[in-house]
């Protein structure tokens, strides 16, 4: 073999194993497009102006408040544990929350990654603050939310997931 090639082999295995890396530390990319969100109260209207509001589930609660222009939406807000999540974990592991846009029969037109772990390599404790300026997709009424994540503390991990279609 010469040396050329060993290092053309060199070069692709290190591509690879940095792809790996990369996936493995990445939220994963959930588009639930299509999906039907029945759940009323996990809807949230849009409005103009202002507005500020809560969202939470058994495992997570999401305070946000957002401005809306013609095309775009500044979203900003916290993201905390509930009950014994925040008490028994005290590290985010990985975890990606999800802004979904719902039409006016509550079917997800798209999708926004409003936290990432990824994104806040540094900022994996609770709570955790985020803002975003967001383009508004064409139709949007309502929006909700839905996340995946791994948590660690003393007493070993635990996952949590949750999107309001498939609840």
């Amino acid at each position: 073999m010469r040396y050329r090639d060993f290092q053309y082999i060199r070069a692709t295995v290190f591509v690879m194993l940095a792809a790996c890396i990369v996936s493995a530390c990445s939220p994963r990319m959930f588009t639930y497009k299509g999906d039907k969100i029945t759940q009323k109260n996990l809807r949230v209207l849009l409005k103009d102006g202002d507005q500020k509001g809560v969202w939470k589930t058994d495992e997570l609660s999401i305070r946000y408040q957002y401005q809306m222009t013609p095309e775009t939406m500044n979203f900003a807000g916290t993201i905390e544990l509930l009950g014994g999540f925040s008490t028994g974990f005290d590290r985010i592991v990985r975890l990606g929350v999800y802004l979904l846009f719902l039409d006016n029969q509550g079917i997800v037109i798209d999708n926004a990654l409003i936290y990432s772990t990824a994104n806040y390599p540094t900022h994996n404790t609770i709570p955790m603050d985020f803002e975003k300026t967001i383009p508004i997709p064409e139709g949007t009424r309502t929006i909700s939310f839905a996340y995946d994540g791994d948590l660690a503390g003393l007493g070993g991990g635990y996952s949590i997931w949750f999107s309001p279609s498939k609840s």
